[in-house]
């Protein structure tokens, strides 16, 4: 009897061991799968340095613009997935990814660029911004992801309270990339925000001068860091989302103001 019953502990073990294993590899294909799906779409830019914007090369001051780092073939990428909007690029970093728009905020929670059913998901435009970014506060939404793609290296990058190493001063440029133009950002914020008490971080529009100012000013005030970047209220703005692992109303946001 005793005989048999070790038998059955040794089996249980091992099924559970198997399932495990089986589970985890499960993970890994989707993760490998993913990350292959996404490096393959790179092959749709150029990493030389183009000058893919529609107006000229100087700013208002008369300052020599930064040129783009990439430029992006959008009728290809439109072949693929005609929901693509953009694309984000930060120098140096692997966040380097299309952007889809939909008519909702969950469509792409689950769903590649290629309309893979996958919790990979998709780098995401909220869908009550303007398509062409010129919203007052563009919401791009992805994914943190444990091998770091999407935006799973964002907190790495910038949480100071996560990874004591991260300087937001090593990566302080974002590029937002549209079939007609490329828009530089410099960020100016970023924190862990909770969902329901910081509905503000979510704001698309604000008709009112004085009111962005406002809105800009908590912003800066709240983040982790102060940050050299005073944005203007006339400008447009980029939020950049992610989900915090600890938590599941948290989230960890990274701000960004346009400087051209």
């Amino acid at each position: 009897m005793k005989k048999f019953l070790i038998i059955i502990v040794f089996l249980a073990c091992l099924l559970a061991g198997l399932f495990s294993a089986w589970k985890l590899y499960g993970y890994y294909r989707i993760y490998h799968d993913g990350k292959k799906e996404y490096d393959k779409l790179t092959d749709h830019i150029d990493r030389n340095e183009f000058d893919n914007r529609k107006d000229d090369h100087n700013d208002k001051e008369g300052n020599k613009k930064a040129k783009c780092p990439i430029k992006v073939d959008f009728d290809a990428l439109r072949k693929i997935n005609p929901d693509v909007v953009g694309w984000i690029y930060i120098p140096d970093t692997e966040i380097n990814y299309p952007i889809v728009q939909a008519k909702d905020n969950s469509t792409y929670l689950h769903k590649t660029f290629r309309g893979k059913d996958s919790y990979v998901g998709a780098i995401f435009l909220d869908a009550f911004c303007k398509p062409d970014f010129s919203s007052f506060n563009s919401i791009i939404y992805g994914h943190n992801l444990k091998n770091g793609e999407m935006f799973g290296h964002l907190k790495k990058l910038y949480d100071v309270e996560y990874n004591g190493k991260a300087d937001y001063k090593k990566h302080p440029k974002i590029w937002i990339i549209t079939p007609d133009d490329a828009y530089e950002y410099t960020i100016f914020a970023f924190r862990e925000i909770s969902v329901k008490n910081d509905k503000d971080v979510y704001t698309v529009d604000q008709s009112v001068s004085k009111e962005r100012r406002k809105f800009l000013d908590g912003q800066i005030r709240k983040s982790q860091k102060k940050t050299r970047m005073s944005p203007s209220e006339n400008r447009r703005m980029i939020t950049l989302s992610t989900c915090t692992s600890h938590t599941e109303d948290g989230r960890f946001v990274v701000q960004a103001g346009n400087i051209d």
